[in-house]
């Protein structure tokens, strides 16, 4: 019986472990259980290894240092050739040398995932699509639009896969009350950088100091702009406003027990944080950036506000826990959206289809 080998190629630093991550985590450790074979290639002792291994899917390190390496491009061939893998999945940043590498060895066939719009070197991401890929993942149809507006053929080359949530309804919720009493508990998960809009966060909160004293921001997260942001919160005189508590490996617990779930990116592709916030009843703030439409239905499930916007934040903080009775009517309707639009099986279903789609139709032009 012929069972397909599946190698999942992303390098990303050791201690990254953010959606695209936990993407490909899933992905791997699900299509194992659906009896394929799957690999992880990433950095030698990175969480995302790490992680891969708990789920089940064979980890192999490997660091891409520069997508015009021949060196990496050949020893990538060679792997590729003694796994005898059938399907390679790439990130975007990494296919120069998975695709490169699939082409001159057992020739797989080469799917890419593209997370988050294409912000910069267009041209060269479309190229190397075209030259080198079989097939084409996004996780929001405008990413999908992006790239079909470029030409990219839309007649099975290129698939919607939305992200898929795994939900633990048995896992206890932190108890907020126990540790920080009286205090109204907005919960944040995501890298500590610039990207994620926490200094407009920051200065929201010296707007909201004026008003209220309840207010306490827990931080999920680690990150290289985190002694930055602490500095900056105390130069605002909101420090005993924001805690920064660190990365935790399963933020569920913090998320169950917050009061409600703020998302404040000035980019992303289909933000996962919330989507996770919403499954478990919360009423949820972000950003209006990119897949936010689409996870919250144009805003009916979660209050958008723009980007890069500290006086929205404020605005919206405050309608929220003013507004109690409608926050939570809104936050019941997203779970209840969340879990039936975004779950593992409809995920792992569309991906597994693509997949088998994507390697067809490579054999059948070989």
């Amino acid at each position: 019986m012929f069972v397909m080998r599946i190698l999942f190629v992303h390098t990303i630093g050791k201690k990254k472990y953010g959606g695209g991550e936990r993407w490909v985590v899933h992905a791997a450790g699900q299509l194992r259980q659906r009896g394929y074979t799957t690999f992880v290639a990433g950095k030698r002792d990175s969480i995302l290894l790490n992680q891969s291994a708990k789920m089940g899917a064979i980890t192999v390190p490997v660091n891409i240092i520069s997508d015009i390496s021949p060196y990496h491009v050949w020893k990538l061939a060679r792997l590729i050739r003694k796994l005898q893998i059938d399907v390679v999945i790439s990130k975007r940043h990494d296919l120069a040398v998975a695709g490169a590498a699939a082409r001159i060895s057992t020739k797989p066939a080469v799917i890419v995932r593209s997370s988050s719009p294409p912000r910069s070197s267009l041209k060269k991401h479309l190229f190397l699509i075209s030259r080198l890929a079989d097939g084409l993942i996004t996780n929001t149809t405008t990413i999908r639009d992006i790239y079909k507006s470029q030409g990219l053929p839309d007649d099975g080359f290129m698939q919607v896969i939305y992200n898929g949530l795994p939900v633990y309804d048995d896992v206890q919720g932190y108890n907020f009350q126990d540790a920080y009493p009286g205090r109204t508990v907005i919960l944040c998960v995501g890298r500590l950088v610039a990207a994620k809009g926490y200094f407009y966060l920051i200065d929201a909160l010296e707007r909201l100091s004026e008003k209220r004293s309840d207010i306490l921001v827990y931080v999920l997260g680690e990150g290289k702009d985190k002694h930055k942001l602490q500095e900056y919160a105390r130069r605002k005189g909101v420090e005993d406003m924001i805690l920064f508590a660190g990365y935790r490996d399963q933020p569920v617990p913090w998320i169950k027990g917050c009061d409600l779930f703020l998302h404040p990116s000035l980019y992303e592709g289909m933000p996962n944080a919330p989507m996770e916030a919403m499954a478990y009843g919360k009423p949820v703030i972000m950003t209006k950036v990119n897949g936010a439409d689409e996870l919250s239905r144009n805003g009916r499930l979660a209050k958008l506000i723009p980007p890069a916007d500290a006086d929205a934040i404020v605005k919206a903080i405050e309608e929220t826990i003013n507004n109690p009775q409608s926050s939570r009517a809104m936050a019941d309707n997203a779970r209840q959206h969340v879990r039936s639009f975004f779950s593992m099986d409809a995920m792992v279903n569309n991906l597994e289809a693509f997949i088998i789609d994507r390697q067809q139709t490579k054999n059948r032009r070989q």
